[in-house]
């Protein structure tokens, strides 16, 4: 008998059945419901959902910090039962994030201290980071010194020094202005292509969720459940103002808005 041997790679990230509630007995509120989806590798792939419908807890789950109820997840393989070594994250809040009395490049080398390398390594690496990001410059500046905008790009910088395999951001560019939003919408874009890293990245803001994205996963209200996985068929080279201008752009964002209006109603109980 002939075996066969089949080509299609597994995924980097696969989610199975996560479940999480909180409190107990009458108390008890279930917020993940039997959350399915996965991330292949080179994925930019974005999440959105109706308000309240438990995206941070989520997050939190994926990457190791909270315990689910029940479900399976991998990377690479590997149950995740604590923060895995290839997973980097970058949350909305920047200013808690950066230690104020450290510089940019103390920022982006102080985690690479738990990785067990050099000194000469760790700022050697810190650097390359800066760079990708466009800071190099201002690696002997504090976080003070520096625009909102920038102290992001310094976040950022910190999670790409860490060399994951997938980097999950959680509404990252929500409290930058506009302008610098579309400015860090393209520098991730930049970055998945030049370095190849894979992303999963949670938002509110649809436009935001399709311009960026290979894949749009849209969650229902609690308990969340995976509404749909919408392909965004847009190609790789996006511009701010010429990919949201195309008709394609347009009916993606409708459908994403019409799915997660859907799933507002039915929380309500529309």
């Amino acid at each position: 008998m002939t075996s066969s041997t089949s080509t299609t790679a597994a995924p980097l990230l696969s989610v199975a059945g996560l479940a999480k509630s909180y409190g107990t007995g009458a108390d008890r509120r279930q917020v993940l419901a039997d959350v399915e989806f996965v991330v292949d590798t080179g994925d930019f792939l974005t999440i959105v959902g109706p308000s309240g419908a438990g995206k941070t807890t989520m997050l939190r789950c994926l990457s190791g910090l909270l315990p689910p109820d029940t479900g399976d997840i991998r990377l690479s393989g590997t149950p995740v039962g604590g923060p895995p070594a290839e997973m980097a994250l970058v949350f909305q809040d920047y200013s808690r994030s950066l230690l104020p009395w450290m510089s940019v490049l103390g920022n982006v080398t102080f985690p690479l201290r738990s990785r067990g390398l050099r000194a000469g390594e760790r700022e050697s690496r810190a650097r390359e980071a800066l760079a990708a990001v466009g800071l190099e410059a201002s690696a002997r500046l504090y976080p003070w010194q520096i625009s909102g905008g920038m102290q992001q790009r310094v976040a950022i910088a910190r999670a790409l020094a860490y060399e994951p395999k997938i980097l999950v951001m959680d509404e990252p560019f929500a409290s930058v202005d506009a302008q610098t939003r579309a400015e860090l919408e393209d520098l991730v874009l930049g970055l998945r292509d030049r370095l190849g890293i894979t992303f999963l990245l949670v938002t509110h803001d649809i436009d935001e969720a399709v311009y960026l994205a290979d894949r749009v996963v849209v969650l229902s209200g609690a308990p969340t459940t995976v509404t749909a996985v919408v392909p965004v068929d847009l190609g790789r080279d996006r511009d701010q103002v010429d990919t949201k201008a195309r008709p394609e752009f347009v009916e993606l964002r409708s459908q994403v808005y019409r799915l997660i209006r859907a799933a507002a109603q039915q929380k309500d109980g529309k």
